[in-house]
């Protein structure tokens, strides 16, 4: 029980402080307000998913808040290239703008993604640098495109993907991801691929992994959800900000170190990574609800989040999945 406990700690910290801020305010356990937290994880969500797979393989991606407005204003752009705006009659033409735009703003991510990859795995180049590097060109190709200014005059039934039409949309949408990427993890070759090499690049090599193809996929696959992370952002508003995202890269990062997942790599699942985005935004959600200070509020869900990673450290020490040097 000790070990399946620490294995699935983030779901049971989870729980538990869902119960007492559930105690501690009525507010918080009211249906309407339990939507608001899903939905407001829903972008984080895909983005956490993501970036676990490249901590995994003991890389990082800093590059993923820039990527995500970028693809967010290329699926915007891209929709009104095809003459759908806000004015357009719903029909055929509409949706196949609006689909049109959702694969550019994805691929657009996924290219992203595979040259971070490329210069990871070939250019040899650090994961911090690559992606650093990155995330202002992204940032700085977003701000050319639109010329600073926000896409706007999107048609209405582009905010179905963002939840503007349905909050169920992107909830039921990132659990499905996040469900589907925890079952390749840990079921198919390439998930054990995946945590081997985080574990020991050396011995997964060794071993006949072919360590740069699993890292090259892996920052590909974290591109091409942060894109698509990026498309439902812009979809919520159906506005598309080129100050979009701006830090949720830090944020996705945190939630997969809350969801126990190791930044050494070879440790931590796409579950928890989830179960951490759930985490900040229920934390973040009961200061709102008790109206704490802003400031305060910072400090708070960092001393949190600190402790509850080293709860949950703690527990790993002792049911033996994490051995010291």
């Amino acid at each position: 029980m000790k070990r399946f406990l620490a294995r699935n700690s983030p779901l049971v910290i989870l729980a538990g402080l869902c119960v007492v801020l559930a105690v501690l305010s009525e507010d918080f356990r009211s249906p309407g307000n339990l939507q608001t937290v899903a939905y407001r994880t829903s972008v984080v969500g895909v983005m956490a998913t993501g970036q676990c797979l490249v901590i995994l393989t003991a890389g990082i991606d800093l590059s993923v808040g820039s990527v995500a407005a970028l693809s967010g204003v290329i699926a915007a752009l891209t929709i009104k290239a095809m003459g759908a705006d806000v004015d357009s009659v719903p029909g055929l033409p509409v949706y196949a703008a609006i689909g049109a735009g959702v694969l550019a703003g994805t691929l657009i991510g996924l290219l992203c993604g595979a040259i971070n990859g490329l210069l990871v795995t070939k250019g040899r180049i650090p994961p911090f640098i690559v992606t650093l590097g990155m995330m202002m060109v992204a940032r700085g190709i977003t701000l050319l495109l639109c010329k600073g200014v926000a896409v706007s005059g999107l048609p209405d039934a582009f905010g179905y993907l963002g939840g503007a039409k349905g909050w169920y949309i992107p909830v039921s949408i990132t659990a499905a991801l996040s469900a589907a990427f925890a079952m390749a993890l840990a079921l198919t070759r390439f998930g054990r691929a995946v945590y081997a090499t985080g574990g020991k690049l050396s011995a997964a090599r060794l071993s006949g992994i072919p360590v740069d193809r699993v890292r090259l996929f892996a920052y590909a696959l974290c591109g091409t959800l942060t894109g698509f992370a990026g498309v439902m952002l812009a979809s919520r508003t159906s506005i598309a900000a080129p100050n979009a995202a701006e830090g949720m890269e830090l944020n996705a990062i945190a939630a997969c170190v809350i969801g126990g997942a190791s930044l050494v790599g070879g440790e931590g699942g796409c579950l928890g990574a989830l179960a951490g985005a759930l985490i900040m935004n229920v934390l973040v959600n009961f200061c709102n609800l008790k109206n704490f200070d802003v400031y305060w509020q910072m400090v708070l869900v960092g001393v949190l989040i600190i402790v509850l990673v080293y709860y949950d450290n703690f527990r790993k020490r002792r049911a033996g999945l994490i051995k010291e040097d």
